[in-house]
């Protein structure tokens, strides 16, 4: 009875692993006998990585689902082909199943949360390219996601109105009392005010990031290119205490109107030779 249970459950499973097996060789086939009929993008999209962040998480997430449902199923396939006498087996069987949906379903709950987190960083970076597209009326050159060693420039703008670096922080608005969202937050030249309270994240990696890209390009291009940072937080309200000149804090929406009130002091010479070099740096590889 038992060998005939086990070869129904090996023939309910050969399928699938046939379909797989096929799927995967298909795959195989089609890279090997052809390719993109280019070999790299131009310019790297906004959110590339995270992107690739999101793609890896998605990756692990599948892993964990399947480890989650498998032990409950393995366990419960044990109990049915050994039909134990005592009730010492089942619940130890109920033991080892509680105890590895407890442990990979924390290891899911962990991971989705991050990918949420990722989610919304992705999307923000989004949101400020297309805001940023505007700018090519001005004649700005846009660059997303620059790499560097162990980070990235979320955007870069190289124009005759000079260069800039954007960073994007993108924070989730909290709910008052009243179910309103709170949209609202200051910044004092040293440290922004949010809802919740007061911190400086993002300022000092906007400013770390212009002095970066400054030095990269004046040492790639043998002239000197000063860089503004600006901190863009997308959805939110900004409100100016104070004006500084190191720095602009800005909602996407505004960042068209202060580069556009710049006045034009970068030779197309210049600029030709900081979009060169920004260019190299850019390239996508196609799979």
């Amino acid at each position: 009875m038992q060998l005939n249970l086990l070869v129904a459950v090996v023939l309910c499973v050969l399928p699938v692993a046939l379909v797989i097996a096929l799927i995967y060789r298909k795959r195989n086939e089609q890279r090997e006998y052809s390719r993109a009929p280019f070999n790299d993008l131009q310019r790297r999209p906004a959110g590339e990585t995270l992107r690739l962040k999101l793609q890896s998480l998605d990756e692990k997430i599948n892993d964990e689902i399947l480890w989650l449902i498998m032990f409950p199923v393995s366990m419960a396939l044990g109990l049915f082909f050994l039909h134990p006498k005592d009730w010492i087996t089942p619940f130890l069987f109920f033991l080892f199943s509680a105890g590895s949906s407890v442990f990979f379903g924390l290891r899911l709950f962990k991971l989705l949360r991050t990918r949420a987190n990722y989610r919304l960083g992705y999307d923000g970076e989004r949101f400020v390219g297309e805001e940023l597209s505007r700018l090519i009326g001005l004649g700005f050159e846009i660059y997303h996601d620059v790499p560097f060693d162990g980070f990235n420039i979320d955007h870069v703008l190289v124009g005759p109105r000079g260069v800039f670096i954007v960073e994007t922080k993108t924070r989730r608005k909290p709910v008052n009392e009243s179910g309103k969202k709170e949209f609202k937050v200051q910044f004092d030249g040293k440290n922004l005010q949010w809802p919740w309270g007061v911190d400086s994240h993002g300022i000092e990696q906007a400013k770390n990031n212009a002095k970066t890209l400054s030095g990269w390009l004046s040492s790639a291009t043998g002239k000197t290119v000063w860089v503004t940072p600006i901190l863009t937080l997308p959805g939110w309200m900004i409100e100016l205490k104070t004006i500084t000149d190191d720095l602009f804090v800005l909602n996407p929406k505004q960042i068209y109107h202060v580069c556009a009130s710049q006045s034009e002091t970068l030779p197309e010479a210049q600029i030709r030779q900081i979009c060169h070099q920004l260019d190299q740096k850019c390239r996508l590889a196609v799979d």
